[in-house]
């Protein structure tokens, strides 16, 4: 009776109990050609495609990568955004920097991708434009991608000769084992486009492909116990660490794998733990001294922390619904996003259906995964572990990371779910018909369908990733509840609307751009102020999406509509008062609305203006700007010369920068008013400031002739009518 004991609980190492070591097996070369062929054939069309998403913070706006191989000295050396700020501000040191950017919560310290991104700028790069043609720095996708492919196929093809040696054949059926049904899995499923068709994406391969050498360096030290493999295997992990730091699972994955498929005494696999512990220990070292060991408070905004609003309930409610999605996911593919941000997933309390549902799918998952590793040592058991313990780092109960979820979160964790899949159809299904034959013809038809169906999602969702245009206004019809979604599309519809060639050759379709941009940006700034539950429309707070409100009021100044654009902007620094883009935007609203205004180009009304300037004066009493505006719009569109002329004397109290226009327009303003002293100065400062302006010539010199001075006043009307007729020429 014992001895039955004794084999039922090592049911899955039954063939090795008389040695520490796993059964010689061959992987064969053509299931392992096989595998590389289909890896590399499924993201074939991805080489089309140019950079989306954070492709340009890690590669082509980053200085540090920019510089080839002269540059990874830098790329170990910071954080791995510091090359992009860096990028975007030649201003100041890096050091200085880094002191003010240290915004992301612990730091993103992840080299080795960057490191190969600079080698491959340095052998193969060349000028890169963006999509409106301008050059943003050296790049070569087509490069970057096929890259990312070869090291997907790789990554592949060593999970299968891994899984070789822990499930080796007792038939000659290779494409009916395992080993080769889970690597299959693995290679065609579509939720690994993000990390495969994202040229960024290459830090979670790069990870996975060290991990699993450091697994198959452990196994082989089982194997042989040469101790090379221990060496091996540590730098192996140390380079997936240098990728990303959830390399550190396999702290557990490792020791777990040798207790699952080994006879190893704990001793032994002791031994394997020292090289990983070792590797580990360095890496936090290294990171340490890089970003710093003081922690760092997570920016308190919704876009990066999407819990800080909630209480107990809703936070873990919200967490085990996106923990069921991850489960759909892996199942059924579709739809796929890179955008989970608030509220695409809503807030959901602990108390709703599907959060207990999830609840208790998973307490069942990890109560059955322990028991079976304390009592069966079975491959369900396994399967589940290396689902969840991947996991556990990235789904916000333990650590927070700054978005609900991503579908390159369970890269890993697939591996768990295609496992479990090969091992019901190549064990479980067999038993269950008890005809091995049928289980196969079973087998190979559901597989055939399934992924035919997973190749055409992931090829069609390659294409997806083409830029940041074609994946924002994409995904948007995706993530519809996403706030940040909508502000991406939104973004990206008004630049194509701002774009030269739209712009000056097709007004119909520029304003159909700002239109949609509108609706896409008011969207935004709707789901941000919501309070996150399904099917809820009311506002939790007036709080203001400061990105998605500045592009709305670009939006608005792009149709004409002055009036809303400059609410969008007073909106914004109502909540943040010293917010440089939205204060930059009203001076230069403001100071080209006088303009607008005299040649018709507004759609915004006289009480309209009048209430926003009014609003925006309430916020900042010292807006030269407005008060700048207000003597305009009362001088010239209502006739009230001696408000016109308060405004523009309250004006010249404030400090901002004052262009010519502004000159022209307070010594016009002084000159119907009769102040012909003040006239005269303000219109010499306009011409002075724009000396090519022929109604600044000829308002002077009617002011001089109001004055007495007809020679100097035909002088200048004279030069007037001369830069007139040059302008007029010009544009012959």
């Amino acid at each position: 009776m014992s001895k039955q004991k004794k084999i039922q609980k090592s049911a899955a190492v039954a063939e090795t109990k008389e040695t520490n070591s796993l059964p010689k097996a061959k992987a064969g070369i053509i299931p392992i050609i096989i595998l590389a062929v289909v890896s590399l054939a499924l993201y074939v069309n991805s080489l089309r495609n140019d950079y989306a998403l954070d492709d340009s913070m890690v590669l082509i706006r980053n200085s540090f990568t920019q510089q080839g191989i002269s540059g990874i000295c830098d790329i170990f050396k910071y954080d791995t955004f510091t090359g992009f700020w860096v990028f975007n501000d030649s201003t100041r040191t890096v050091d200085q920097i880094v002191k003010e950017k240290k915004l992301l919560a612990g730091g993103r310290y992840r080299p080795l991708s960057l490191m190969t991104f600079a080698l491959e700028i340095e052998l193969f790069g060349k000028d890169f434009y963006d999509e409106n043609g301008i050059l943003v720095g050296q790049g070569c996708p087509a490069i970057n991608h096929a890259m990312n492919a070869i090291y997907y196929a790789l990554t592949v093809v060593l999970l299968y000769l891994i899984l070789v040696r822990l499930f080796p054949r007792k038939d000659g059926s290779w494409w009916f084992s395992i080993p080769f049904l889970t690597a299959l899995l693995f290679a065609f499923h579509p939720i690994h486009t993000e990390v495969v068709a994202n040229v960024k994406g290459r830090d979670e391969i790069l990870t996975l492909l060290g991990s699993l050498a450091a697994l198959w360096w452990s196994i082989k030290y089982i194997d042989t116990k040469k101790i090379y493999y221990l060496v091996l295997s540590g730098l192996a992990l140390l380079c997936g660490l240098f990728s990303k730091e959830n390399a550190i699972v396999f702290l557990a994955l490792v020791p777990l794998t040798l207790y699952y498929f080994t006879n190893a005494k704990w001793k032994e696999i002791g031994k394997v733990m020292i090289p990983l512990a070792v590797a580990s220990v360095a890496f936090l070292a290294v990171r340490g001294m890089v970003l710093g060991w003081e922690h760092t408070e997570q920016t308190k905004e919704l876009m990066n922390d999407p819990f800080i609003k909630m209480n107990f309930s809703e936070r873990y409610g919200t967490i085990f619904v996106t923990l069921l999605m991850y489960i759909k996911l892996l199942f059924i593919p579709h739809p796929l996003t890179y955008d989970y941000y608030p509220w695409q997933i809503p807030k959901t309390e602990l108390t709703d259906g599907l959060a207990l549902l999830s609840l208790a799918i998973y307490l069942a998952l990890g109560i059955y995964a322990v028991y079976g590793m304390i009592k069966k040592k079975n491959i369900a058991s396994y399967s589940i572990l290396f689902f969840l313990i991947p996991l556990a780092p990235v789904c916000n109960i333990f650590f927070a990371v700054g978005t609900l979820m991503n579908e390159r979160f369970i890269f890993i964790s697939s591996i768990g779910f295609c496992l479990l899949v090969a091992w019901f159809f190549a064990e479980v299904l067999p038993k269950l018909t008890k005809n091995i034959s049928a289980a196969k013809t079973v087998t190979g038809v559901v597989l055939a369908i399934v992924l035919c169906l997973f190749a055409l999602k992931t090829v069609t969702r390659n294409a997806d990733w083409e830029n940041d245009t074609v994946l924002f206004t994409t995904d948007v019809e995706v993530s519809t509840m996403s706030a940040k979604g909508n502000c991406a599309a939104g973004g990206r519809t008004l630049e194509r609307a701002q774009s030269k060639e739209v712009k000056d050759n097709d007004k119909e379709l520029h304003d159909a751009l700002c239109e949609k941009a509108i609706k896409y940006l008011k969207k935004s700034n709707e789901i941000y102020a919501s309070d996150g539950k399904r099917n809820s429309k009311k506002q939790s707070s007036t709080a203001v999406y400061s990105d998605a409100m500045n592009l709305l009021g670009n939006a608005y100044f792009e149709t004409g509509n002055i009036a809303d654009a400059l609410d969008s902007y007073i909106k914004i620094i109502s909540s943040y008062p010293q917010h440089d883009i939205a204060n930059g935007n009203i001076h230069v609203v403001l100071m080209q609305t006088p303009g607008m205004l005299r040649n018709k180009l507004t759609t915004s009304t006289v009480p309209e203006l009048l209430e926003v300037l009014g609003n925006l004066i309430k916020i900042k009493p010292e807006c030269g700007e407005a008060y700048y505006v207000l003597g305009v719009i009362y001088g010239r569109e209502l006739g009230n010369m001696d408000a016109s002329i308060q405004c523009f004397e309250k004006a010249e109290t404030c400090k901002f920068e004052k262009n010519a226009s502004y000159y022209k327009d307070l010594g016009v303003a002084y000159g119907i008013s009769g102040n012909y002293a003040k006239s005269i100065p303000a219109l010499e400062k306009a011409i002075e400031l724009d000396p090519d302006d022929d109604l600044s010539y000829t308002n002077l010199g009617y002011t001089y002739m109001n004055l007495g001075d007809n020679a100097k006043g035909q002088e200048y009307i004279s030069k007037g009518e001369m830069l007139k007729q040059k302008k007029a020429n010009d544009k012959k």
